[in-house]
């Protein structure tokens, strides 16, 4: 009797290392760069440090983990003395990666165990010029220990992947493989709406919003329709109008400041909108609650 063997499914392969940086102390804020098809995970281990990201900047204190994505102009900042900053980027497989690439998240002790473990795989298995770990290409040393390559993939799929089960968690359980792909949309949704709640004052367009995260708008308009129901531009009419509702209720800004604060081009434009979605003028919907 034979018995076939299960060949096992890999949900992240890392294939490549690109950058490894890990920064104690001061670091001058480096230029700003991108990678054309590497992710580069941003890891804060003691004090403090400060991620500048498509033209934005973010603060990561101790225990943080942020997310850069392929093509993002980005760049850190380091001041304090006490600071303690690993900094690497890569190129793996998996999509459910795109979910996550905004967000920053605490990471657990494994994760800090793991994370020293692939600084010091690093450190042995490949050299390096000086004292500091700081490479942008990769040589392997001499003295490098066995495996090491593949202990550093290892621990390193291995923080993606409780990054990605953390994100997903409900009631503090893990989700099942079989709900994970239905578990990963939901997260983006609401990243999707967060998003747009934020900046309903701007532009808002299907292709900038697919754009913010990192999918094709008709990938993004078909998770979003199947979530939800709705398309995205009626959702973000439906919040601008919701939006609207509750600044009129307030009564304290004048129709041109909430015209703007909703991303309208002038305020009869936001007038016959509001018309349009909710069946009155503004100024009659005021009224009505005042009767109310």
């Amino acid at each position: 009797m034979s018995n076939e063997g299960y060949r096992l499914s890999r949900a992240i392969s890392i294939k490549e290392l690109v950058t490894a940086d890990y920064l104690t102390g001061p670091h001058p804020n480096t230029s700003l760069h991108s990678h054309e098809d590497a992710w580069e995970l941003c890891c804060c281990l003691e004090g403090e440090m400060t991620l500048y990201k498509n033209g934005k900047k973010r603060s990561l204190k101790k225990g943080n983990i942020a997310l850069v994505q392929p093509e993002i102009s980005h760049g850190i900042l380091v001041r304090q003395k006490s600071a303690v900053v690993f900094v690497i980027s890569f190129t793996c497989s998996g999509e459910q990666l795109r979910s996550v690439q905004d967000s920053v998240m605490t990471f657990t002790d494994d994760q800090l165990r793991l994370f020293y473990k692939i600084i010091h795989e690093i450190d042995r298995g490949f050299a390096q010029g000086g004292k500091r770990l700081r490479l942008m290409s990769f040589s392997p040393s001499e003295n490098s220990p066995f495996g090491a390559e593949q202990m550093i993939c290892n621990y390193l799929e291995q923080i993606i992947i409780t990054m990605l089960r953390n994100v997903t968690m409900r009631d503090g359980e893990i989700i099942r493989a079989a709900h994970f792909k239905d578990a990963m949309q939901d997260y983006l949704i609401e990243q999707v709406r967060g998003y747009i709640a934020d900046h309903l004052h701007q532009k808002l367009t299907v292709e900038l919003i697919a754009e913010r995260f990192h999918y094709s708008r008709a990938r993004l308009s078909t998770i979003f329709k199947q979530a939800t129901g709705s398309s995205i531009n009626e959702f973000i009419t439906a919040e601008r109008m919701r939006r609207a509702k509750f600044l009129l209720q307030e009564g304290e800004l004048a129709m041109a400041e909430i015209s703007d604060l909703l991303g309208y081009p002038s305020p009869q434009y936001f007038a016959n909108k509001f018309r349009k979605e909710v069946g009155c003028p503004p100024s009659r919907y005021v009224q009505s609650i005042e009767k109310d």
